[in-house]
């Protein structure tokens, strides 16, 4: 047999490539890194997969429109196969890009493979400072105040201040974006108002959810940060759910009688008598919870009453504390039974019929 024909054979060569976890560095706004970047360096596709070392190039980018700015570089001398990153939470406030590149050689000529991952910041919660601006202050990210009817934020995920008060900061350095001024007019405070927490007066208004500003921590000091809202770090001293219709008060004063209803069954709280008061779906008095004063104390007394489907009383039941009292109506005669600790009392019409002693 004669070949006529000649045959080339190629090898396809072994991808070698980068692999990111997570594929988004996720900051919260004050620029602490939810997970750490971690990069691992690959040859083959999967169960072929194998671990590799390249010479690698790290580089945190701030990057407005075709503008790059280079806030980090490293470039390990020798070759890696991982490589772990989190941006410091005190630095780097504008970044929001991550460069790799992996070599074959120590001089960075022979790329293997490059990767970029974006970092996304969650926006700020806007928070007042009561007091004015100090040099001496640190400002978190949202946090304003107001100066000649305008408000000052500061705009950084880093902690900071200037060394100069916010209007003249603004007026030096247009283009910092560390402070950012808004104009204390009505379309200024609607925009706030829209914002994921909003200040109207000591209220703040979340979601579904109005809250007082000021608050306890976990240890029941008082706060006012709200900006925790939502987590043992702060409980308001008022909340009211406009969904649900929740209402909750650390310290709640009633100046005027609450009903579940209108009419018929229903509960009312009286805050002029004290007293918490049941009545059943005819509008007729059931139960309630008041003071009975006796002997010149106060004492709590609890009384159920058993009504007719005509409406009329056919028994009542009255507790207090170490006795509790029974009483019906038969066939026109009063019936009490009396049980206390001393003694159980039965009476007909008002007149003792019979009395055991607890001896």
């Amino acid at each position: 047999m004669i070949l006529t024909e000649t045959f080339y054979l190629v090898a396809e060569s072994e991808r070698l490539w980068i692999g990111v976890n997570p594929e988004t560095v996720s900051l919260d706004a004050n620029n602490v890194q939810a997970a750490p970047l971690q990069v691992r360096f690959w040859a083959g596709e999967g169960s072929n997969k194998v671990a590799m070392s390249a010479y690698l190039t790290f580089r945190v980018e701030s990057v407005v429109g075709s503008s790059v700015t280079k806030l980090f570089e490293d470039k390990p001398v020798s070759k890696v196969s991982s490589y772990d990153y989190t941006i410091p939470s005190d630095q780097y406030a504008t970044a929001n890009r991550i460069s790799i590149y992996a070599y074959e050689d120590a001089a960075r000529t022979k790329e293997i493979d490059s990767k970029q991952v974006n970092i996304i910041a969650a926006n700020p919660t806007p928070f007042p400072r009561s007091e004015g601006w100090n040099v001496n202050n640190v400002y978190k990210n949202g946090e304003y105040l107001k100066e000649d009817n305008v408000l000052y934020m500061w705009t950084s995920r880093v902690p900071g201040n200037t060394e100069i008060s916010p209007k003249e900061w603004i007026e030096a350095h247009q283009e910092s974006g560390l402070w950012t001024p808004y104009p204390y007019d009505k379309l200024i405070a609607a925009e706030i108002a829209l914002l994921n927490f909003a200040l109207i007066g000591s209220a703040v208004f979340q979601d579904e959810y109005m809250i007082s500003q000021q608050g306890v921590d976990a240890s029941g000091n008082p706060t006012n940060d709200f900006r925790k809202f939502g987590t043992e770090e702060f409980t308001p001293n008022l909340l009211l759910n406009f969904l649900t219709g929740l209402f909750k008060g650390n310290k709640v004063e009633l100046t005027g009688q609450i009903s579940t209803a209108s009419e018929g069954k229903r509960i009312v709280i009286d805050p002029v008598t004290n007293s918490i008061s049941m009545y059943d779906f005819l509008g007729n008095l059931v139960g309630k919870i008041s003071f009975s004063t006796i002997e010149d104390y106060t004492t709590p007394v609890i009384e159920l009453y058993d009504m007719t489907p005509t409406g009329s009383l056919g028994g009542k039941t009255t507790i207090l504390p170490g006795s509790i009292t029974f009483s019906s109506l038969y066939l026109g005669d009063n019936y009490t039974v009396n049980i206390s600790p001393q003694r159980i009392l039965f009476r007909k019409n008002h007149v003792t019929t019979k009395e055991y002693g607890n001896s």
